[in-house]
């Protein structure tokens, strides 16, 4: 079943704005009215509209005003439809040159209901059109960002190991030659570790690019709790080896999405908390609603915490947060930022200095959105 398209009607005539309502409900649309400009702007910052009308004529906010706040609040981003009486399409014009996405004009008779509904639709096409091109642009200039950081991974990542390696193969020759096997033994087991996080490097660039270019995937419901119990048994030994204390909640909200995709934040959260956590690591897992249609999860450690600027670069590719030459690759936190983007969700890190940090991130809960 279609789910109904959301309307919110800002409207000070009382009597008209429950004519149109009227006129739309019975075609399917479900339409919330505001009596002012101030209230349906407080509306649409508490819920989620698909369509706001807006009369021109409003109270103390115009109609103009209405418009210019809303484009300018981008977080809803809903269809802008200007309604002004006979005369007053020059209004209408200089509302859609602010940002509007199409107007209707009121007559006498009321026929102008008649092709509300087409001009809602359009109105939304409109709508879709703008997000996708703004959802390109923004996706250009992260791959922008993140070529650029490929370039350093190269250059640094993989290039400055192989000069090791290279350096290690002539000192190993020479060793042998000397049959000091014990040399010989630490060259070995370095070069072995050389490989090892080189390969590692090279799996979690081609995890990110496929995780980039994958848009075919089944969304479904998710038990994260299970899923929780899960990556804690794949992680068991590096839970015995740190000692640490792994807490879970007795119950967790649902998630909507990609069950592997989700499994691989956990999994690099839960890694990162047992690496960067305290001695031993007290870890905590947590969820709550954030509201009735998103949920928010996270993962709560005991370690350092972080300052305000690794926070900023926290999620950057190869950002690392100490010099430790034993630490990964740097791309984890990179991966699980381009999968929860391409969950439609958001990310969350709260960290303080000596208090530990908390990393999260908000999904739908259901394909109800």
């Amino acid at each position: 079943m279609e789910k109904a398209i959301r309307v919110l009607y800002i409207e000070d005539n009382l009597g008209m704005a429950e004519l149109l309502r009227a006129h739309l409900e019975v075609r399917g649309f479900q339409v919330t009215l505001a009596e002012s400009g101030e209230s349906g702007l407080d509306l649409c910052a508490k819920e989620k509209f698909d369509v706001v009308l807006i009369d021109y004529a409003l109270g103390e906010l115009s109609g103009q005003e209405v418009v210019h706040q809303l484009v300018a609040d981008d977080t809803s981003s809903p269809a802008l439809i200007m309604v002004t009486g006979t005369g007053d399409e020059h209004i209408a014009v200089e509302a859609m040159k602010a940002g509007a996405d199409d107007y209707v004009v009121k007559d006498v008779g009321g026929s102008y209901m008649l092709l509300l509904t087409e001009v809602i639709r359009k109105a939304l096409n409109k709508r879709d059109l703008r997000r996708s091109q703004r959802h390109l642009q923004e996706e250009q200039e992260r791959l922008i960002e993140d070529l650029q950081s490929f370039s350093y991974a190269v250059a640094h990542d993989l290039k400055q190991p192989l000069a090791v390696f290279s350096t290690s193969l002539g000192l190993l020759e020479h060793y042998i030659k000397m049959h000091d096997e014990k040399r010989i033994t630490h060259r070995l087991t370095q070069m072995t570790d050389i490989v090892v996080k080189m390969s590692e490097t090279i799996d979690a660039l081609i995890l990110l690019a496929q995780i980039r270019e994958t848009n075919d995937i089944s969304f479904n419901i998710v038990d994260t709790r299970q899923l929780v119990q899960n990556v804690c048994l794949q992680l068991a030994d590096n839970i015995s080896t740190s000692q640490a204390t792994v807490i879970i909640p007795d119950e967790m909200p649902t998630a909507y999405g990609y069950l592997p995709w989700i499994e691989q934040i956990w999994i690099n959260f839960l890694t990162n908390a047992l690496k960067y956590g305290g001695t031993p690591p007290q870890i905590e897992f947590g969820a709550a609603m954030q509201d009735k249609n998103t949920a928010c999860f996270w993962v709560k450690d005991n370690g350092k915490g972080l300052s305000p600027e690794e926070r900023d670069r926290i999620f950057l590719p190869f950002a690392r947060l100490s010099q430790d030459k034993k630490e990964g690759h740097g791309l984890g936190l990179a991966i699980v930022n381009t999968i929860v983007r391409k969950l439609g969700g958001e990310l969350r890190v709260e960290s303080t200095l000596g208090e530990g940090s908390s990393f999260g991130f908000i999904l739908p809960i259901s394909d109800e959105q």
